[in-house]
């Protein structure tokens, strides 16, 4: 199995909440040939603290505090520090599971070289109880790139990709939100390749009352119209006809999937 070196980047701000579990599940992977790089942007609560005694405990965390620039520049910032050969995304209110990074490098030792790694997650809650998985089960097990024509079903905090990949093009600043939208995008124009490694389940996405999801679904929206127009991609408006319209799609793609599948094995 390979044992190249994760970065692990993190941005936070104002997350006391949560920090410390978020942290506590990187530092406790199986996997331990990683380098934890978090930046405190700025926060006004008990955030810098948390991470600095984490910082006393484990040399594997790089420290980063500065006054608050967004999360976009922030990432940008860590990832020009990163020395890592692959790059591993990581939110501050989300919880990575033990094997997140082996059974990654699992996958990279089954199928080969990749550019951009992503996987399914569980939705958990305030008191980080598991309420659903995402996206939905006919949408992660028949992925290709032609879903993300619709709408963005790959979760930011489960992106691994190759360090000189992110490092070349870098988040684009001008996307305050749907950052990682907009990259996907954009990396997929030049060629690159997401693998979707829909068999392993080994993140959770916490949505609660402060999230960004949460409180600025909005402006991610917004985000993600620029996107699609961007690449001139057909816009499709969040309607109750569309809603049911993706669900069509994401059914068919599985068939096509699941077809495939038992050619291959002929």
């Amino acid at each position: 199995m390979e044992n190249k070196l994760i970065s692990v980047i993190m941005s936070v701000y104002n997350t006391e909440k949560y920090l410390a579990e978020a942290i506590e599940s990187i530092l406790n992977q199986s996997y331990k040939h990683f380098e934890f790089i978090i930046i405190n942007d700025g926060s006004s609560d008990n955030s810098l603290e948390i991470i600095q005694r984490y910082d006393l405990l484990d040399n594997r965390i790089i420290l980063i505090n500065q006054k608050n620039k967004g999360l976009t520049k922030s990432l940008n910032i860590a990832i020009k520090r990163a020395s890592g050969y692959y790059i591993a995304r990581q939110d501050a209110d989300d919880i990575s599971l033990p094997n997140r990074f082996l059974n990654f490098m699992t996958f990279i030792k089954d199928n080969g070289h990749i550019d951009m790694y992503s996987t399914p997650a569980y939705i958990i809650n305030e008191t980080s109880e598991v309420e659903k998985t995402i996206p939905n089960y006919f949408r992660r097990n028949g992925f290709n790139k032609r879903l993300l024509d619709y709408y963005n079903s790959m979760i930011h905090g489960t992106l691994i990709i190759r360090s000189k990949i992110i490092k070349d093009y870098l988040y684009n600043e001008d996307f305050r939100f749907s950052q990682d939208f907009e990259l996907y995008h954009r990396l997929m124009s030049f060629g690159y390749i997401i693998s979707y490694d829909k068999n392993n389940i080994t993140y959770k996405l916490r949505i609660h009352g402060d999230s960004i999801s949460r409180k600025n679904s909005n402006k991610q929206n917004k985000f993600n119209e620029l996107v699609f127009v961007l690449n001139n991609k057909k816009l499709y408006e969040l309607s109750f006809f569309n809603r049911l319209y993706f669900k069509v799609i994401d059914v068919l793609s599985f068939i096509k999937e699941k077809v495939n599948c038992k050619t291959k094995m002929i």
